[in-house]
């Protein structure tokens, strides 16, 4: 476990969800897919996570003990009492199952008792503003109290721009926050709170390339669609960017009563989130002017109590929990975007000018994914304490969960230009008014190019188990075993009218179990001025549940056939495992040193998955086969029996954290802060392609009050400047436009972030 305090949060201008990545080692925090509007997705111990294609995440998100969502709590940090970071299988005592481990979030909670609050400001020179505040108010004192927080957070997102647009990206955050604290009693606490979050962004898609070759039609010569892009430009080719809009409405509550020596709490919450993602498809620019775009809209709701009957913590020998947790879920994804576009699309069919787009020939593709998700679960902990060194304990999660899902993927009508050398009118058809021409329409698809459901209901049984010995005082070893449970993937992305059932087997994929197994030591020294603590893992899956990326295959839309590459959601067997070892010195009073690293090795074990293979003999490969050799193949998706990895994350990292303080006054001191995220080489990230090694410097100096009550700080991220290539599509982007216009002459690549500098401002004011 993993705890960062909200006076480090503060400290560490920890603002964005990577930042939180910076602190705690093995922990990623990408970006989701499009369909999960880039949304934060928070992945540990070797495995990823992406909520636009899996439902259930690898590791769970909770605020004040309620599950959540990731883009809720990770868009909008602030006013945090504390974010704790569990690792290893979840699920025996609270809230859902999850296989690699829980973040739990804090927030400050309201005070009968206190006046307090503080007001904290952040500026950056690239534009970035952060602004918070909190009060507390005690309406009651004693017994009832009030606390409000607010955020308004704006950035330039990943500061991508766009060589065709001069309009910029952004990230921009409004949130507000009400919470009560009602305690009639010594033995009653009630707790509520709301919050509201609104969420907008504009982004563009990072791509380098020597842009179009030319040479297929006239009107497309070489470079027409934008110029030679380095990865270091921080550059997309596109004309229009992607804006997601998001709004969220969340609830927690929670009350501990304390009865017959006994404490029976209540944890309960809702969550409805409504979103909309509207972006340009044509990332490689071969449309000039005219946007190929794409259009959802989603909406979940989730509603969770949960009711725990357990002894009190001061009980030295025997600890006992049970409980009863019941959650609800509604998801939908709606909405539409364009399969290709057809003859007729770019003008004259003889001579296509790829600044027109005429909509009537562009076939479109109408998606919806929906569902309902339910869960009641009982489970039951006990911890046994054996003389002074000995402690057992053990949990059961008895689970029924009921799913009832249905993904479709509806081709529309549209039109197409057909050659013929009589009047169009002899035919029936109307004229296109292309010499030679006529329009052809296409009735809406009868049958679902992808059409899948799924319902029933599931009863897992998930367990762990553990048993420490302090060896000493100070030093305290433990072993641990348990097993976890997850609703399998979806794809929604498919289009597939021929139907082929390799293809159509992936719309869902099976549900994943795993067991995991651990050891540990956990150690102090020097009266307790220095800690080091270390732990292995090893976690065995079924069906793991993940996303194998740019994997061509035939998209067939009851038209014509495509090749498309696409990221497709696989259940695979794999293997993980790995450590993770922390180390904290307070040297001098005014000297902390801290270090950490983590380490997983994820890979397939020796099953089948998707692959880019190019002469289909089994074994990937970095090579993009055409659709003739799909065809003479007789295959729609390739297959490979592998152990490849299942994360593009390194596998391990490492970081430093140091503090020195000294005194510049009577109540002032300074202070420097130094922050540094070392990653290896990566291969892992795109085949072909290995990142390169790298260190990140975050740097933090300033002055401050010596009770806390103010600090001004300058602050300098990626200090360094370090302009790294994280990852590199292995192939040219394709899209219909291909066959027309000839490649784009771009691929997809991701780049650290540029160095920021910029000051903070804090105030605290109050009894705390």
């Amino acid at each position: 476990m993993t705890a960062v305090s909200g006076d480090a949060i503060q400290k560490l201008n920890l603002t964005q969800s990577q930042d939180l990545s910076s602190v705690v080692t093995g922990l990623t925090l990408n970006q989701g897919s499009v369909t999960s509007g880039r949304s934060p997705a928070p992945a540990l111990r070797g495995v990823s996570y992406d909520a636009g294609v899996t439902p259930s995440p690898t590791v769970d998100i909770y605020v004040n003990e309620v599950p959540s969502a990731a883009a809720s709590v990770l868009n909008a940090i602030y006013d945090i009492g504390s974010v704790q970071v569990l690792r290893g299988p979840q699920g025996t005592e609270r809230g859902r199952t999850a296989p690699s481990g829980a973040i739990l979030f804090s927030t400050r909670k309201a005070s009968p008792t206190d006046w307090s609050g503080y007001v904290s400001m952040l500026g950056s020179e690239k534009g970035s503003i952060n602004a918070q505040a909190a009060i507390n108010v005690p309406l009651i004192d004693g017994i009832l109290g009030m606390r409000v927080a607010g955020l308004v957070d704006e950035n330039k997102f990943d500061f991508v721009t766009s060589a065709a647009s001069g309009v910029d990206p952004y990230r921009k955050t409004k949130s507000g926050r009400v919470s009560l604290e009602f305690t009639p009693t010594d033995t009653l606490t009630a707790d509520i709170e709301y919050q509201y979050l609104k969420y907008d962004s504009r982004q563009w898609t990072q791509v380098e390339g020597s842009g179009s070759a030319g040479g297929v039609t006239a009107l497309a010569p070489a470079n027409y669609n934008g110029p030679v892009i380095k990865g270091s430009d921080r550059l997309a080719a596109a004309d229009f960017p992607r804006d997601y809009n998001s709004r969220t409405h969340q609830i927690t509550a929670s009350v501990h009563w304390d009865v017959l020596g006994q404490e029976l709490s209540y944890v309960g919450g809702y969550l409805n989130d409504a979103n909309t993602t509207h972006g340009d498809l044509d990332y490689g620019n071969q449309i000039l002017g005219n946007g190929f775009y794409s259009n959802l809209k989603g909406s979940s709701r989730l509603w969770s109590h949960e009711l725990r009957l357990s002894s009190p913590d001061n009980r030295q020998f025997f600890n006992y929990s049970v409980g009863f947790f019941h959650s609800l879920s509604n998801t939908l994804t709606d909405g539409e975007q364009p399969a290709q576009a057809l003859t007729g699309s770019y003008g004259d069919p003889t001579s296509p000018d790829p600044s027109l787009l005429i909509g009537k020939y562009v076939l479109p593709t109408y998606i919806y994914a929906g569902g309902e998700n339910e869960e009641n679960s009982f489970y039951g902990n006990v911890r046994l304490r054996i003389g002074n060194r000995l402690e057992l304990s053990g949990g059961l999660r008895y689970i029924m969960n009921r799913i009832d899902q249905v993904t479709q993927v509806t081709v529309g009508a549209g039109t197409i230009a057909v050659p013929l050398s009589i009047p169009c009118s002899y035919a029936g058809l109307e004229s296109s008014g292309y010499d030679g021409y006529c329009d052809y329409p296409i009735a809406a698809a009868t049958t679902p190019a992808l059409y899948a459901t799924r319902e029933g209901t599931d009863h897992p049984l998930v367990y762990k188990a553990s048993a420490s010995y302090r060896v000493t005082d100070d030093i305290l070893t433990y072993v641990s075993t348990g097993t976890s449970w997850r609703r399998g993937g979806i794809n929604t992305g498919i289009v597939n009218s021929d139907n082929d059932p390799l293809l159509a087997s992936f719309a869902f994929t099976p549900n994943e179990t795993s067991t995991s197994y651990e050891a540990g030591i956990k150690t102090t020294f020097l009266d307790g001025r220095m800690r080091f603590n270390f732990a292995a893992f090893y976690q065995k899956y079924k069906n793991f549940v993940f996303q194998v990326l740019s994997i061509p295959y035939v998209s067939t839309d009851g038209t014509e056939a495509t090749v498309v590459s696409n990221g497709i959601v696989v259940g695979a067997d794999a293997i993980v495992k790995g450590f993770d070892a922390d180390f904290n010195f307070q040297v001098t009073p005014s000297w902390s040193l801290g270090a950490a690293m983590s380490y997983a090795d994820g890979k397939v074990d020796n099953d089948l998955v998707p692959c880019r293979d190019s002469n289909f003999d089994g074994v990937p490969d970095s090579g993009s086969p055409t659709l003739a050799q799909f065809q003479a193949a007789g295959v729609y998706v390739a297959e490979c029996r592998t152990n490849q990895s299942v994360s593009t994350d390194p596998k391990w990292n490492a970081n430093i954290q140091s503090e020195y303080h000294t005194s510049l006054g009577k109540s002032v001191e300074g202070y420097v802060r130094v922050l540094m995220n070392y990653y290896p080489k990566n291969p892992r990230a795109n085949v072909g392609y290995t990142a390169p090694n790298y260190a990140l410097v975050n740097l933090y100096t300033g002055i401050r009050d010596q009770d806390g009550r103010w600090d001004i700080g300058l602050f300098a991220r990626n200090l360094t400047n370090a302009t790294i290539r994280l990852s590199r599509d292995p192939s040219l982007i394709t899209s219909s436009f291909d066959k027309v216009f000839g490649s784009s002459g771009y691929r997809f690549v991701r780049y650290t972030m540029p160095r920021e500098v910029g000051l903070t401002v804090r105030y605290r004011f109050g009894d705390r």
